[in-house]
């Protein structure tokens, strides 16, 4: 199981949250390597071990082979071990002796093999000590870190901050650089000429769990804000995918906590966030459940459990640590969660995409956006207690699109910026009616 995070915990503070370099590829690649190693010895073992006890029932002769076939897997596991370890002697010879321009790999490459890495295992990449494990930080539109200092964030930022902020936040097995399509401005960049803010993208691990995340988020958006250079007046978030269960999860542990920024949290906006799950994870989960109930398929099963926490949290979109603690508790039989209440004075838009050209289209009704539901982007259940409900909440359907058009489309931007642009209007009269008043 992941390590959990305390609540009270403050953030880890990391300086570089660039791409990992050739050697932390081999080292943390070798680990992962002898991880799959011992478990698909594991694996074969288990599949032995089932046929043995099924045909010592009928001959208890078989018994003395099984122990013996545990002991020779026991010493394929040390060997493998050893054969590992001496290979990451290696590496750490190979970082010294070859030039480090002929062990790299290109940026962009690199990042989006480590993002899908850690959306794939990177609950057990953390768990480990592994250091293909990514970090959470924010960064700027070309992917630079920002450091939680006033200077770190002064010198960090493209232009003068803002004191209005918008925190990009990508989906499961993404990063911050797939916001931006052929070169184009992201959404980012667009709110910041168009609306004025400054913007930050987010950066993280999405193989832990929502929470774990949600809660990490939120001790560091408010380590931002204390060290931010101006008054923050409106903070804005948008997540696509897992990322909106994430900023949804942060703002529940940030009200919980007591923390402050959540008082100057405006607007949500959720593109394609699995509000009530995804039903490809589902479907992954009731195959992983049926090959435990023969014993000669048991062992594989293992197999579909290797499934990152993250992935599992979009089976129900799970959003709080007792959301899928219960499911341990129980066997790992994973149930619905009663809806996380959103916050009354965060406005809310939620955002939809369908492959359907209408809403009455069979293709829409059947694929969704590829991976996420009309119904579940929007909340809605027909159990009450699951439906998303927010006293300030708009929403708009995409047809003809994909899941993953949602994150740098047109459109979509266009949207989103029709529905602040009033929101941002309306504030700014109402800061002027003050000032007027304090005249």
């Amino acid at each position: 199981m992941p390590r959990l995070m305390r609540a009270d915990r403050p953030p880890v503070d990391r300086r570089d949250a660039g791409p990992p370099a050739g050697a932390v590829w081999l080292r943390g690649g070798i680990a992962l390597a002898a991880d799959a190693f011992t478990g698909t010895v594991g694996l074969v073992q288990g599949v032995h071990r089932s046929i043995t006890r099924s045909i010592g029932r009928i001959n208890p002769a078989a018994h003395p082979v099984g122990r013996v076939s545990d002991f020779v897997y026991g010493r394929v596991r040390d060997i493998g071990s050893l054969s590992f370890a001496g290979a990451g002697q290696l590496a750490g010879l190979a970082e010294t002796l070859v030039p480090a321009r002929k062990r790299e790999i290109p940026a962009r490459l690199s990042l989006g093999l480590h993002s899908a890495l850690n959306g794939a295992v990177g609950d057990h990449l953390e768990a480990s000590g592994n250091e293909l494990a990514l970090p959470m930080d924010f960064v700027a539109a070309d992917g630079r870190p920002i450091a939680f200092t006033r200077h770190g964030l002064s010198v960090g930022l493209d232009d003068a901050p803002s004191p209005r902020l918008v925190v990009l936040i990508h989906g499961l097995g993404m990063n911050d650089r797939q916001w931006r399509r052929a070169g184009h401005a992201d959404f980012g960049e667009r709110l910041a000429r168009d609306h004025g803010y400054t913007a930050l993208r987010l950066r993280y691990n999405s193989g832990r769990h929502v929470s774990e995340n949600g809660r990490d988020l939120a001790f560091r958006l408010q380590a931002l804000l204390d060290a931010y250079p101006v008054v923050l007046e409106r903070i804005t978030l948008i997540g696509h995918s897992m990322g909106g269960l994430v900023a949804r999860s942060a703002a529940h542990y940030a009200h919980e906590a007591g923390l402050g920024w959540p008082r100057r949290l405006a607007d949500m906006v959720l593109l394609g966030s699995p509000h009530l799950g995804a039903p490809l994870e589902r479907l992954g989960s009731r195959v992983t459940r049926s090959l435990t109930r023969v014993p000669y398929t048991q062992p594989f099963a293992r197999l579909g459990d290797i499934r990152s926490a993250g992935v599992k949290d979009l089976r129900y979109g799970y959003l709080r640590d007792e959301d899928w603690q219960k499911d341990e508790r129980v066997g790992g039989d994973y149930t619905a969660s009663p809806a996380l209440r959103p916050l009354d004075h965060v406005g809310h838009f939620l955002v939809a995409a369908t492959l359907g050209r209408r809403e009455d289209d069979p293709l829409g009704r059947w694929f969704g956006d590829l991976l996420v539901p009309v119904g579940s982007a929007f909340g809605h259940s027909r159990s009450p207690g699951r439906r998303f409900v927010a006293r300030d909440q708009d929403g708009r359907v995409f047809y003809g699109m994909n899941h993953f058009a949602l994150l740098h489309h047109d459109d979509v931007y266009r949207a989103i910026s029709d529905w602040l642009g009033p929101r941002l209007d309306e504030a700014s009269s109402g800061d002027r009616s003050i000032c007027r008043t304090g005249e």
